[in-house]
C-alpha cells in the first residue's frame, strides 16, 4: 500500500548547507532503493516536504525525518494514505530552494487536503530552482 506523509519544520538557525547536502544525497539513496519519491522545499528558515511510497519503507523515512536535529517545531499536514499516488514520480528527492516562505503551504489547513497539499507543492516546485 502506499503512504504519503507531509510536514513543515523549522530549520536550526546554524544549519551547514554542506550537512544539507549530504542528507538529500543520503536521502535520495535510501529513497530510490525503497520507491519513495518527493520533494523538498527550503527557504533558509523553514522546510516543506513531502513524500509517498510503501508503507514500511515510508514510515522509516518518516522516523528519520522526525529524529533528525537539523530541524524542530515540527507540523505534520498529512499522514496517510494519497487520493491519487504518484505526485513526484520521477524524484526520489527533488530539492528546491525557494526564494521566500511558501505561503502557500503554511496557509494550509492541518491536516491538509491532499490534492490542495500536493498542487501547492507543485505550483512551488515549477516557480523555483530544481536541483
Amino acid at each position: 500500500m502506499i503512504e504519503c506523509y507531509a510536514y513543515l519544520s523549522r530549520a536550526v538557525p546554524d544549519l551547514d548547507l554542506r550537512e544539507l547536502s549530504r542528507i538529500i544525497v543520503n536521502s535520495r539513496g535510501f529513497n530510490a532503493t525503497y520507491d519513495i519519491t518527493g520533494v523538498l522545499l527550503y527557504d533558509g528558515a523553514m522546510f516543506y516536504q513531502y513524500i509517498e511510497g510503501p508503507s514500511e519503507p515510508l514510515a522509516d523515512a518518516r522516523q528519520r525525518i522526525e529524529a533528525s536535529r537539523h530541524h524542530y517545531d515540527i507540523q505534520v499536514l498529512l499522514d496517510g494514505t494519497p487520493h491519487t499516488p504518484g505526485a513526484f514520480p520521477t524524484w526520489s528527492l527533488g530539492y528546491l530552494m525557494l526564494d521566500q516562505p511558501a505561503q502557500a503551504l503554511q496557509a494550509l489547513v492541518i491536516p491538509a487536503d491532499h490534492a490542495d497539499l500536493v498542487g501547492a507543492f507543485a505550483a512551488l516546485a515549477a516557480e523555483s530552482d530544481a536541483m
